[in-house]
């Protein structure tokens, strides 16, 4: 596995900003007669995605990785600030918020309307945002269709008509035609059979030579975050623990967490820096007792000591490479 290197991006130019953001939902309790509580499944959670950038936000299911996405679209509530280019949802209004930010989801049926043609779905970004005539929009799409890798007769066709890795392309060059400064892309390949996920990873990388926009790509499989991104947030428990370039993510983790990912991964498993002594790997599947306020992976983490009683911060330990971890970049993470 060759190393991936990744371009460097200017530090001032964010096309999205995440600071404290938290988001609960409510639960219902003991049902429809029980005492409804609150429970909060993202802790404060800030990071930036630099304007051109690919980053990969990577954590298991559950972990609040699509939460966060559906929050930065403005479909959930939250607590804190989101920034896209600059403008929050609620000030900039629907329609100009829509233009800078698109959205890419798992299932790409659920984003097709199964009674119109493909043509009308690719259609409706441009004339929700004013953008050229009819004869205009229509050439777009025909082009669009070209640029991911389908060609102008699939306007005609409808949803139940492709395949799912079509479909998959059709939803993407939908999301780009209105020409977004940001696309968020939440478990794009996910149901995807391999050969075709690797086709849309490339047709991303293909489309992003071609034409400027970021991406936030959500996933859970960590191989898939390295080939693409350019940076990478890994999440647990609601938190981001660990963020940095591809490179210190899957060659130089440093937070517990992100090395038991790495273990499970071949490729990875031998080529990353400070290897967890596979004598310590089975504390990594028997939870311990869980402290109030303690670190999120205190409960799971071989080298849990009293330090670890309250949640650390993530704290930059060089460059772009930050950890929430009290043990990163004092040499002792390897230490039982």
């Amino acid at each position: 596995m060759s190393q991936k290197v990744s371009a460097p991006v200017p530090a001032a130019t964010d096309i999205l900003e995440v600071r404290h953001v938290s988001v609960s939902y409510q639960d219902n309790g003991l049902g429809i007669f029980g005492k409804r509580k609150e429970q909060e499944v993202l802790h404060d959670v800030s990071f930036s995605v630099h304007r051109d950038e690919f980053f990969g936000l990577v954590g298991e299911s559950g972990c609040g990785k699509s939460t966060l996405g559906r929050a930065i679209l403005g479909l959930l509530p939250f607590s804190g600030t989101i920034l896209v280019d600059g403008m929050a949802h609620k000030t900039a209004g629907r329609e100009a918020f829509t233009r800078k930010i698109q959205a890419v989801f798992q299932d790409p049926m659920s984003a097709l309307d199964p009674r119109k043609t493909i043509g009308f779905t690719m259609e409706e970004p441009l004339k929700v945002h004013h953008m050229g005539d009819k004869a205009a929009r229509r050439a777009a799409v025909s082009r669009m269709l070209e640029q991911v890798g389908l060609d102008a007769s699939y306007a005609s066709r409808t949803p139940e008509e492709l395949s799912g890795g079509q479909r998959q392309r059709v939803c993407i060059g939908a999301a780009l035609l209105a020409e977004p400064e940001l696309v968020i892309a939440d478990e794009c390949v996910s149901a995807l059979d391999v050969s075709v996920g690797a086709q849309i990873l490339n047709l991303f990388r293909e489309i992003d030579a071609a034409k400027d926009f970021a991406m936030l790509f959500i996933s859970h499989n960590l191989s898939v975050v390295y080939y693409l991104c350019d940076r990478i947030g890994v999440m647990y428990r609601g938190r981001i623990v660990e963020l940095g370039t591809a490179d210190d993510i899957c060659l130089h983790p440093l937070h517990p967490y992100t090395k038991l990912l790495l273990h499970a991964i071949p490729d990875f498993s031998a080529k990353i820096t400070g290897e967890t002594d596979p004598k310590q790997e089975a504390e990594f599947e028997t939870p311990r007792e869980d402290p109030p306020g303690a670190c999120c992976f205190y409960h799971r983490c071989p080298h849990a000591g009293p330090s670890c009683l309250a949640q650390p911060a993530l704290r930059t330990i060089s460059g772009e490479h930050a950890c929430a971890c009290v043990l990163a970049g004092t040499g002792r993470e390897e230490t039982p």
